[in-house]
């Protein structure tokens, strides 16, 4: 499997490296905020894009562990609880048959 997936990051890596170079010579006109950047490198744009990719992704990511998280611990609370009132439940079974 990590043949795989070796094989994998370096097809990847081969894919950016190469767009890079083709697309090292565009400059492109960027409309941000109401501002105009002419003559931006096009990689130096897919280089922002992607960062703010990633970091959009890290904080929905965020985001579902603690909505996951919160989830675990108030199953494990209920868990908890069924097990004491099933132990008490059994408690008082065994009471009951020795009278």
């Amino acid at each position: 499997m990590w043949v795989v997936r070796l094989l994998l990051t370096i097809f990847v890596i081969i894919i950016v490296v190469g767009f890079s170079i083709y697309n090292a010579g565009e400059k492109v006109t960027v409309r941000l905020l109401g501002h105009t950047y002419e003559q931006v490198p096009m990689i130096f744009m897919a280089y922002w894009a992607f960062v703010v990719g990633m970091l959009v992704a890290f904080v929905l990511g965020i985001t579902y562990y603690s909505r996951m998280h919160k989830q675990l611990t108030d199953q494990k609370k209920e868990n908890k609880k069924l097990l004491s009132e099933l132990t008490s439940l059994r408690n008082v079974a065994i009471e009951e048959t020795e009278e």
